[in-house]
Parts: C-alpha cells; sequence; structure tokens
C-alpha cells in the first residue's frame, strides 16, 4: 500500500485529508491494476483447461490415458462395438479427452438380471439367425 506515514505521528488533521485521499486514490488503482492481472491469469487458465478437455487425441494416446492401458486393438473393439466415444475423420479415429472422462465416470455396473437378460437375448438372436 501506500509509504504514506502522519508526520504527526496521531490523528490526521483536517488539513492532510487531500493527501491522504490522494494515497488512497493511489492505492485503489494500484490494488485494481493487481486484481484485473489476477482476473486476467485466472481467465487464461479457465480458457487453457477448456482447450486441454477438448483436446484431440488418437488411438495410442487413448490407450495411455485409460486407465489400466488396455491394448490398442481392445480399444478398436470398443470402437467397432460402439462401446466408447469417438469421431472418425476419414479413416483416422480420434477421441476427446472431455468425452473419456465422462465415459470413464460413468461408473456403470450392471446387475446380475441385466446380465443374465442381455445374455438371453443374445443367445436368442443368435438362434434366430441359425435355426437348428
Amino acid at each position: 500500500m501506500s509509504d504514506y506515514k502522519n508526520p504527526t505521528g496521531g490523528t490526521p488533521t483536517f488539513d492532510m485529508i487531500p493527501l491522504l485521499m490522494a494515497n488512497l486514490l493511489e492505492d485503489n488503482k494500484r490494488l485494481s491494476a493487481k486484481l484485473d492481472a489476477i482476473n486476467r491469469k485466472i481467465s487464461e487458465s479457465v480458457s487453457n483447461n477448456n482447450k486441454n478437455d477438448d483436446q484431440r487425441m488418437d488411438v495410442t494416446e487413448a490407450q495411455k490415458y485409460i486407465p489400466g492401458h488396455p491394448a490398442v486393438q481392445t480399444i478398436y473393439g470398443w470402437t467397432s462395438n460402439n462401446m466408447i466415444p469417438y469421431h472418425k475423420i476419414g479413416k483416422r479415429i480420434y477421441f476427446v479427452k472431455s468425452e473419456l472422462d465422462a465415459w470413464l465416470s460413468k461408473e456403470q455396473h450392471k446387475s446380475e438380471e441385466d446380465l443374465q437378460r442381455e445374455a438371453e437375448e443374445f443367445v436368442n438372436k443368435k438362434r434366430r439367425n441359425y435355426p437348428l
């Protein structure tokens, strides 16, 4: 803040009010400048975090990012079964970091009943395609 010291060491006098106000205004300007700089840094940090969340990854980068580091072939299998969010541009497959994070945080666990029902549906579907 201001380096101004009261020469009398006591209570400011009426004659000192203009000088004190000038010091307060100067301190206010410096604080405002510092707050503006802090707000800019926060805004830059937030925008950089958003850019990182929208970061594109290829299959090998996604393989390194996903916990457990599944095999690249496993990730290709997940994409062909639409089990993982991905984007295809031409012949290349890309993953978006924020989408992978959302997919990883789902933590969906199927109950025994759901698994049994899905297994029965799968078997019935296969039986219809291959009559005995």
